[in-house]
């Protein structure tokens, strides 16, 4: 697991700590991402919750929570995949 990963694992758990959810991330995949302006990856996440309820409204509001990281800035989170307990989300970080 790279050190962005462990980060964006960790930055994660703790947004949702802070809506009373916690989370296991099972897996985590990574591709280049650039544009004409900007260098970054896409991450492919994969997270489980106890709590489904909590975890569907953590999700609803995942795009627009602020995940501050140090290098990095989060462009865009989307649920890529949901079912019981379990999502599939995607972020688009960008170097910075």
């Amino acid at each position: 697991m790279t050190r962005l990963e462990r980060r964006c694992e960790q930055l994660l758990r703790t947004s949702a700590a802070g809506t009373g959810v916690s989370l296991t991330v099972s897996t985590t995949k990574q591709r280049p991402w650039a544009s004409a302006l900007f260098v970054g990856v896409h991450m492919r996440i994969a997270l489980t919750s106890d709590d489904d309820g909590r975890f569907d409204e953590w999700l609803a509001v995942l795009p627009e929570i602020e995940l501050p990281l140090c290098d990095h800035f989060v462009a865009d989170a989307e649920v890529i995949e949901r079912s019981a307990n379990a999502a599939t989300i995607e972020l688009l970080l960008i170097e910075g």
